[in-house]
């Protein structure tokens, strides 16, 4: 994951600035085949206008991510994306309840409970990625493969407050918010991308940001009112 979850403070700000300037230096200096260009990064806080009143909400489940030219095929240095990422079951939850993940990886679903679960994919009818339903035995795991950028909610049919989503994304430049809504990409090839902000009770806020080469940009991004 090409992201770093950290906590600030005023009093630290300009020492994890210049912490991250360092790591642009090493991730330009560990592969010099790839690029000639020095690779910049982004730095931000995620914020919600409205705090709605469902339970299910959690600020953290955020997920930030670029898209843009060249972004896809980038070697992503410093963080190298798992290939394989995993849905847990455990107390009649989806653990974890957002899972980011690069398209072509794959996704290892395993049952933890003592109890027979299913696993029911819906993607909104956009058929981009093949939908599945199938029941999961107590311990069993099986993996499946996301090939395109999507959106897949996650249920189980026989356990109703077991929901889940995963986002299949292009590229490994993508993170989460820690606790204070701060976020951090690093890595980045210098240009000028579209960073995004999805919430599964908000929906997707976006702007465009320039990434120069050995600097760190800083963008906010501020969810409005929740979907309906």
């Amino acid at each position: 994951m090409a992201g770093i979850r950290y906590k600030t403070g005023r009093k630290t700000l300009s020492l994890l600035l210049m912490g991250l300037a360092g790591l642009l230096f090493l991730v330009a200096a560990r592969r010099p085949e790839a690029d000639d260009r020095q690779t910049g990064g982004i730095v931000g806080r995620i914020t919600y206008a409205t705090v709605p009143p469902d339970e299910s909400f959690e600020p953290t489940d955020a997920v930030v991510y670029l898209t843009g030219e060249g972004l896809d095929d980038a070697p992503g240095v410093v963080q190298a994306e798992p290939r394989v990422s995993l849905l847990n079951q455990i107390d009649y939850t989806f653990v974890p309840r957002v899972l980011p993940v690069v398209a072509g990886a794959e996704v290892r679903f395993h049952n933890g409970d003592s109890e027979l679960h299913n696993i029911h994919t819906f993607d909104g009818g956009r058929r981009v990625n093949r939908m599945f339903n199938r029941s999961q035995l107590p311990g069993s795991t099986f993996t499946r493969t996301f090939q395109e950028p999507d959106s897949i909610l996650v249920r189980c049919d026989l356990h109703s407050q077991m929901i889940a989503h995963i986002l299949v994304l292009p590229n490994v430049f993508h993170t989460m918010p820690g606790d204070d809504g701060s976020y951090s990409v690093v890595g980045v090839p210098p240009g000028r991308y579209e960073i995004t902000a999805w919430h599964e009770l908000f929906g997707r806020v976006s702007v465009t940001v320039d990434v120069a080469s050995g600097e760190i940009t800083a963008v906010d991004l501020t969810f409005s009112d929740p979907l309906e």
